[in-house]
């Protein structure tokens, strides 16, 4: 599958950010540690939905598969305590939970969500890796929560365009959101790097 010009930018952006400790051991090229990690596994049962709902949504199935993997573990009956049903862990009063509980219904939905939040959060982010950050702590945390913490770090005149920015300024060290959305990021290069 091609990737888009702007996730290969926003994966790019990811990759150079974010820091690995386990790059390379000494003595062996980046090309035989790639060989070995690309066993011809699959990642999930689920990799052919997932594949074709982020093509069909025009998102990246790393991207995809982190979310799920950070929400359900690939386990497709997985519920919340709050009500969050399925590979992707959807909440939602649109859709019934047998319908969710569909891996193809689950992961469109969710897909759906995460790429609105990214189109939501371009406009105030600096970037398209910022707006991916925005998403996944909306994903986690709740778009209305995000936007108030924006709010917030915009109002003490700090740049509310980076995440890190506002996650360090407006949430307390150790947050859950902001553990999530590094550890989907390094999921996603991961897997970038894997598959």
């Amino acid at each position: 599958m091609k990737m888009r010009p702007l996730a290969y930018a926003a994966l790019t952006l990811i990759l150079l950010l974010i820091p690995r400790k386990d790059r390379v051991p000494a003595g062996e090229s980046p090309e035989e540690i790639l060989a070995e990690e690309r066993s011809g596994e699959p990642l999930s049962p689920y990799d052919n939905v997932i594949k074709a709902t982020a093509d069909s949504l025009g998102l990246d199935w790393h991207l995809i598969a982190a979310v799920v993997y950070h929400e359900s573990r690939f386990h497709n009956e997985a519920q919340s305590g709050r009500g969050a049903v399925g590979l992707m862990q959807v909440l939602s009063t649109r859709y019934s939970q047998e319908y969710l509980l569909e891996p193809a219904n689950n992961l469109r939905v969710g897909g759906r969500y995460l790429k609105r939040l990214q189109k939501m959060y371009t406009p105030v982010a600096a970037n398209p890796t910022e707006a991916l950050k925005f998403a996944l702590a909306a994903y986690n945390f709740g778009e209305g929560k995000v936007w108030r913490l924006i709010a917030q770090t915009e109002a003490a005149g700090l740049d509310a365009t980076r995440w890190d920015t506002v996650a360090a300024t407006q949430l307390p060290k150790g947050h859950h959101t902001t553990a999530y959305v590094e550890k989907v990021l390094d999921t996603y290069a991961d897997y970038y790097r894997r598959y």
